[in-house]
């Protein structure tokens, strides 16, 4: 199984190539790692008036200027610190020009970390937006009104000392793309939540895609051969496309932070099909998890209609390769951060303050999906089902403002605090603490090092970095760490306690087993956890990215072009020895509604014989068709090649013995597929079953198109999540049929046999008309790549908007005729 799945990758995307890279690596970003801040004493004068308007039309008499607080409510309630010690600055400046101040953003710390740790070994440019910009005062400033000078000297600075490059776009526009449909339409759906019947979805798209263009023109206008493209998460997921379409050839990678949703969810997305086809301009996409991957896969067959296949999604005659990358954290900045002089001082203070009681930690975003209320919820339960605890137990959790605006959310959050500390608590104590604020870096991982227990309870999650930062905090104390089963760091870090944070009562017993844990059992789960973060770390990511989008194969992605028939006579007039290949149905032969009626006109049978008579000439028909059907229209024609059900059975020119080339092969899987194909026959009226020996096919060419096309995704969905990966097998969805065959028969094996048993072919004709017939296509391909001088045309019949390896089409069969009727003339 093992091998037979590796065979079919090298059939598909070849050999791996680790040549040494030499090209650059973008990152397009949807922010930089920077806030940028523009100096108000030395910038122009219509800034500083249009400031000075706009705090005049909220104040215009000026009135109360003298009592203004200093600081907003929230900014109050953010400089009372947990540990009750003066927090240090909130921002820190990492450099500063006469113009400008770049400050860190909050925030990906983690991607940020692992980017920059490619500089190390690469040569590296970072795209990425300029987020809102203000001036020292923190007054708001509009992109449109910053100048040119200011916008040089940004852009100076950022790419002189950090290989930056700053993308400014225009307020409205920023504003409909990140604050509406990436935070309010995307960002909801990727985590199992429906946008409010509020937000204008049609507007904001329009805003989304003239973003999505800003940046992939920005890559396209700084890629040069061989430089590769990482773009980062669901802001950006149109860019792969756009890249694609002007850069054919370039090595587009996307990565994905968030979940990935079930189709089930994905599909109610008005414009999923335009955003599916965005991302699969990628050569390859990376997932956080299998989870995620097995989303984005079935989302592909069923709302696209694509296949599957081990290697990828095949879609419109290109392979997207699919890949797990679970990133990390930067393991040793994180060690320097927990070792900060502030952060002892903190932790001391917090033991004080809760001496003598068990801490339960938690710090997370106030967003639905971070299971705030749920771990409430759980702590009350746990308080009022262990009762042996009350008195010894803190819990504290810290939230921070959401990607959405959730007032509802900290209201209920309020009430359950209020419940459980008047049922539980006292004057002098309290069990549950809410601080709804931010706080800074050191009292952060106080916070972490501190801990009896680490709280990480979300309902829906990516890779939750905090989990990591926790363990990394821990170090020399070991408390356990309870972990939803809905994180994606789940999977990956088993030794934790893995909950189900719906379930309140197993959360609740979860936190009485951790306080009752042993020293040992502590040791033992903390070094399996440690192993994990420390070895799966930000850089390691980063340079996995690297790495599997080098090891991917370029693709034709290339339009294809009206085939040059004149030219192809030329050449084959000029060569010695040629090898012809050709498709049966859609090329001999047009489509029929009903499959028995296409036969070969007389006219295909004679251009055949006169082809067949030439010495020169290798011609073969390579088709999904019986042995049967082919020798009863094609048998009788000398010295024509034949291969039917797609190289499971060949017969040489002047030979009349058929080979069978899978005898060695395991069918058993035809019965569990039949089986499924049987159900759907029956639910989908003028739908029929055909088995042939080295395949099955399910056919819906006389069911109505919508139902029948519809059934074919599910059923297609059905055998890729249920066989394919665990059996030898495919599943091709093809022109109206769903085929599934074994993964070491295709039609590519024909045409290397027939290439290695001729060695002096110096042209080479290959027509079809459908994904089977990219096989011949790839493998071509291959050939020509391994530096094989052959004269080759590859062309696809048919439809001219489809993607394909093919570098030239033909309209239709009758003009694939009369190219061959071409070039018998003398």
């Amino acid at each position: 199984m093992y091998n037979a799945v590796n065979k079919l990758k090298e059939t598909v995307i070849g050999v791996r190539d680790e040549e040494g890279f030499k090209g650059k690596i973008i990152n397009v970003v949807n922010q930089l790692p920077y806030s940028c801040i523009l100096n108000l004493s030395n910038t122009n004068q219509s800034i500083l008036d249009k400031i000075k308007q706009l705090k005049l039309q909220k104040n215009p008499f000026n009135v109360y200027s003298e009592i203004t607080p200093a600081h907003t409510p929230t900014e109050e309630h953010d400089l009372n610190p947990i540990s009750h010690i003066q927090r240090r600055r909130s921002t820190i400046t990492v450099n500063r020009t006469n113009n400008w101040r770049l400050t860190q953003r909050r925030g990906h710390s983690a991607m940020y970390a692992a980017i920059d740790s490619l500089k190390k070994d690469y040569q590296t440019l970072y795209i990425g937006g300029t987020g809102s910009i203000f001036t020292d005062e923190n007054d708001p400033i509009e992109v449109n009104d910053i100048n040119e000078e200011e916008r040089d000297s940004l852009t100076s600075l950022l790419l002189s000392k950090y290989d930056m490059l700053p993308i400014f776009v225009e307020d409205k526009l920023a504003s409909g793309h990140y604050e509406g449909y990436s935070k309010q339409v995307l960002w909801p759906l990727m985590h199992y939540l429906m946008w409010s019947d509020n937000v204008d979805e049609i507007a904001f798209w329009q805003d989304y895609v003239k973003v999505n263009e800003i940046f992939a023109q920005e890559a396209i206008n700084h890629y040069n051969d061989g430089d590769i493209i990482w773009v980062h998460d669901y802001h950006l997921f149109l860019v792969p496309q756009m890249i694609r379409e002007r850069l054919p050839d370039a090595r587009v990678g996307l990565f994905i932070h968030t979940p990935f949703p079930s189709s089930e969810i994905f599909r109610c997305l008005p414009h999923r099909r335009e955003v599916l086809q965005g991302i699969l301009g990628a050569n390859l996409i990376g997932l956080q998890t299998y989870d995620y991957a097995r989303h984005f896969t079935s989302c592909c067959t069923r709302l696209l209609g694509y296949e599957y296949t081990p290697a990828g999604i095949l879609g419109q005659g290109s392979l997207v390769q699919i890949g797990i990358y679970p990133i990390g954290i930067d393991l040793e900045r994180t060690r320097d951060h927990c070792n900060r002089p502030g952060v002892e001082p903190k932790a001391k203070a917090i033991r004080e303050r809760y001496a003598g009681k068990k801490l339960i930690i938690g710090r997370d975003k106030l967003d639905r999906v971070k299971g705030v209320l749920q771990k409430l919820e759980a702590f009350e339960i746990f308080l009022d089902t262990y009762p042996e605890w009350r008195d010894k137990v803190v819990l504290i959790q810290v939230t921070s403002p959401g990607v959405l605006d959730t007032p509802d959310l900290e209201k209920k959050a309020n009430e359950i605090v209020a419940r459980v500390n008047s049922k539980y608590g006292s004057l002098e104590f309290s069990p549950a603490n809410l601080f709804n604020q931010h706080i800074d870096r050191d009292e952060y991982y106080a916070l972490l090092k501190v801990a009896d227990i680490g709280l990480v309870t979300p309902v829906i999650d990516g890779m939750n970095t905090s989990s990591f930062e926790y363990i990394v905090a821990q170090e020399g104390h070991h408390s356990p760490l309870i972990l939803s089963e809905f994180t994606g760091t789940a999977r990956s870090m088993s030794a934790a306690i893995i909950v189900n944070p719906w379930n309140f009562n197993e959360v609740a017993r979860a936190i009485a087993e951790c306080l009752s844990m042993s020293e040992e059992e502590k040791k033992i789960k903390y070094e399996q956890l440690s192993q994990f973060v420390t070895s799966h770390t930000a850089s390691f990511w980063a340079r996995s990215l690297v790495k599997g989008l080098l090891d991917t194969k370029k693709s034709n992605w290339g339009t294809t072009a009206p085939l040059d028939v004149s030219r192809v006579k030329v050449e084959y007039d000029n060569s010695s020895k040629r090898a012809l290949f050709f498709d049966y149905d859609g090329t001999l032969v047009p489509i029929h509604a009903n499959p028995e009626d296409a036969k070969p006109s007389e006219r295909a049978i004679e251009v055949l014989k006169k082809l067949c008579e030439n010495p020169q000439n290798v011609v073969w028909v390579v088709s999904g068709r019986t042995q049967e059907w082919l020798d009863r229209y094609l048998g009788h024609i000398p010295n024509l090649g034949l291969s039917a059900e797609h190289g499971c059975f060949i017969k040489d020119p002047q030979s009349s013995t058929w080979i069978n080339t899978a005898e060695n092969l395991d069918f058993s899987w035809k019965d569990g597929v039949k089986e499924v194909f049987e159900y759907y026959t029956e639910r989908t009226p003028g739908s029929t079953v055909e088995e042939k020996e080295c395949c099955i096919v399910w056919h819906y060419r006389k069911a109505d198109p919508k139902f029948g096309a519809f059934q074919a995704m599910e059923c297609q969905n059905h055998i890729e999540q249920n066989f394919v990966g665990k059996q030898p097998i495919e599943c091709l969805p093809n022109k109206m049929n769903v085929e599934v065959r074994h993964s070491l028969i295709n039609k590519g094996s024909v045409v290397n046999r027939v290439v290695a048993q001729n060695h002096t072919i110096d042209f080479v004709l290959c027509v079809g008309d459908d994904k089977t017939d990219e096989d011949m296509f790839r493998t071509l391909e291959r050939i020509q790549a391994s530096g094989t001088e052959v004269v080759q045309f590859i062309v696809i019949v048919g439809s001219h908007e489809r993607k394909t390896l093919a570098k030239w089409r033909l309209e239709s069969s009758t003009k694939f005729l009369d190219l061959l009727n071409l070039l018998l003339q003398e």
